[in-house]
């Protein structure tokens, strides 16, 4: 097997992560538009989804599943035909661009994703009161300072 068709196979080679998300169109969570696990959202369009909206109207972003991607200059052309070239310009500018594939943090295959369990609180600390030395004498007060 030789290093270049064993590279091919590697997890996450020619690949991105497509992700569920919500995007509050008008500004005013009066019209949120959701994207989820069935019509999900490459992480390239997010990016270029903040900068038309806003980097605070696209929220709850989660990588739903690694799929096949194009090169760079067809995928950046796909998003000047779906959203014109001044907002793709200025999130991928120039002829020598740099496109993140997969979303910071997450592992490349998001079905692999650890999940934190129900109850990831941590358990309180037990704090025991020491017994009492002098029982006997509960009444008293200690008059020396």
């Amino acid at each position: 097997m030789s290093s270049s068709s064993r590279d091919r196979d590697d997890e996450g080679y020619m690949k991105q992560h497509v992700c569920a998300c919500a995007i509050d169109i008008a500004g005013e969570k009066l019209q949120v538009v959701h994207r989820d696990i069935h019509d999900p959202v490459p992480w390239t369009e997010i990016r270029v989804l903040q900068e038309v909206h806003g980097e605070e109207a696209v929220f709850d972003i989660r990588p739903v599943a690694l799929v096949p991607r194009d090169t760079a200059p067809r995928e950046k052309e796909r998003l000047v035909l779906k959203y014109g070239r001044d907002p793709v310009e200025a999130v991928y500018a120039g002829k020598t661009f740099s496109m993140e594939w997969f979303v910071p943090g997450w592992p490349v295959d998001p079905t692999k994703a650890k999940r934190k369990p129900p109850n990831d609180r941590p358990t309180p600390v037990q704090i025991h009161k020491p017994p009492r030395e002098d029982a006997g004498n509960a009444g008293a007060v200690d008059t020396a300072i």
